[in-house]
């Protein structure tokens, strides 16, 4: 028979263990996480939301079907590094969230002196981003009808509105916009499609409006019919303000805007560089060769040399090829999710090129934040059918590395949650550093 104080000593300890495990249970969206991704989230009990926005059903972090010329397949809508070559997020750095909601209504709503501001739209949001205190939208106003505006943040007002395409970007430097749409074909001719091309300032007025000539002396001849001057463009160009030009753009062309004054632009095998001289683009050069856009390196060109593909490599500002190492690794296919160095790129969901920083760690949190917040998608998908068919494998997660925030949404929620500072954290700032 055991005796009756050890007994009573026994049921003691059990009642004390069980009083602990009540205790430390863990709230909705703050899960314990376990395995690989604790190392990255050590010494935390759990992530604290900052704040959280509840979202009435039907809207949503999404746009409204718009995308880049040059992006051929749909961005992820949690967005990469929230840089401006990137495309378009609906989650805005750690400042907001771009929302689209029902009846062709559309906001911004920015978490700002820790109180959510709002900027709303009567027409849905193709596009939005957001730049120190510049807050830059498109809007969709009818099937193909679009308009871009300029907006100072915190106060809401206007600096520039005009008609434009369906897209909108801000330069690699974030000094200026470039914006644009397709020229209609005023023939029957089965050339290249126009892309239609504009850059308007962050500050001041809109520049006189231009149309680059196309009249170099050395360079080739643009394709017939095309449009030189602005008297020869459609009643929507020619109502598009600032140094305009146009482009011929077909399938798999490439961008690259690395600031107000350089526009590079390449596709089918050739490739052009612009210059913004007096008001008036002009071509600085052009050649044979794919054009591999690496923001905010440079430009590197793939081109046949005797029998041989070279690898070369020009900075940003300039026109100056210079024959790269052929001992570097191949390069990753063209893709804006890239963030270049001169020794190595990396992605927001860590795909690696080249040589890095050894503080550079594996990204381990968005790991983490979809398991510590699978509770509260779960609960929001039993309160509303529409959840599994917006979120249909769990919460999306949106990091903001440079900004050390992650964005969630669980369905009827965004939560704003910050990162537990890393050794990574601190490197890609360094790395990514303007």
């Amino acid at each position: 028979m055991i005796p009756q104080r050890y007994l009573i000593a026994t049921l003691f300890i059990a009642a004390m263990l069980a009083l602990v495990m009540i205790v430390r249970v863990p709230k909705p969206g703050a899960n314990p996480v376990s395995g690989p991704v604790a190392g990255e989230v050590v010494g935390l009990a759990a992530f604290e939301p900052e704040t959280e926005l509840r979202l009435l059903d039907g809207w949503s972090p999404r746009f409204s079907g718009a995308q880049d010329p040059d992006q051929w397949e749909p961005w992820p809508f949690e967005g990469g590094f929230g840089l401006p070559w990137e495309p378009a997020s609906p989650y805005l750095e750690d400042q907001g969230l771009a929302l689209n909601g029902p009846q062709s209504t559309s906001e911004v709503r920015l978490w700002r002196g820790q109180e959510w501001r709002r900027y709303a739209f009567d027409a849905p949001l193709a596009s939005a981003r957001l730049r120190g205190n510049r807050l830059l939208v498109t809007l969709r106003m009818g099937p193909r009808r679009f308009e871009t505006r300029l907006i100072e943040i915190p106060e809401g007002r206007v600096l520039w509105s005009t008609a434009s395409g369906a897209w909108s970007r801000f330069a690699w430097d974030g000094a200026a916009v470039l914006l644009g749409a397709f020229e209609p074909h005023k023939d029957k001719d089965r050339g290249p499609l126009r892309l239609l091309l504009t850059v308007l300032p962050l500050e001041g007025d809109s520049p006189m409006g231009s149309l680059a000539p196309w009249d170099e002396a050395d360079l080739p001849t643009p394709p017939p019919v095309w449009p030189k001057t602005p008297e020869a463009l459609s009643d929507d160009g020619r109502d598009l303000p600032g140094p305009r030009l146009v482009v011929p753009w077909t399938p798999g062309s490439r961008l690259a805007f690395p600031r107000r004054d350089r526009l590079w632009v390449g596709g089918e095998g050739r490739w052009t560089a612009w210059q913004l001289t007096e008001g008036v683009w002009r071509r600085a050069a052009e050649g044979q060769g794919s054009l591999f856009p690496q923001p905010p390196r440079g430009l590197g060109l793939v081109r046949l040399e005797g029998e041989e593909a070279a690898r070369l490599w020009s900075p940003p500002d300039r026109v100056a090829f210079e024959l790269g190492s052929r001992d570097d690794a191949p390069w990753p296919a063209p893709d804006p999710a890239w963030a270049w160095a001169p020794e190595g790129a990396l992605t927001a969901w860590d795909l690696r090129w080249g040589k890095l920083p050894e503080a550079l760690g594996a990204e381990l949190n968005r790991a983490a934040l979809a398991k510590a917040f699978k509770a509260d998608w779960i609960a929001a998908s039993r309160l509303r059918a529409s959840v599994r068919g917006w979120l249909p494998a769990g919460p999306e997660i949106a990091l903001r590395e440079l900004q050390g925030v992650a964005w969630v949404w669980v369905g009827d929620r965004v939560i704003l949650t910050r990162l537990p500072e890393s050794t990574r954290l601190r490197a890609l700032r360094k790395w990514l550093k303007p």
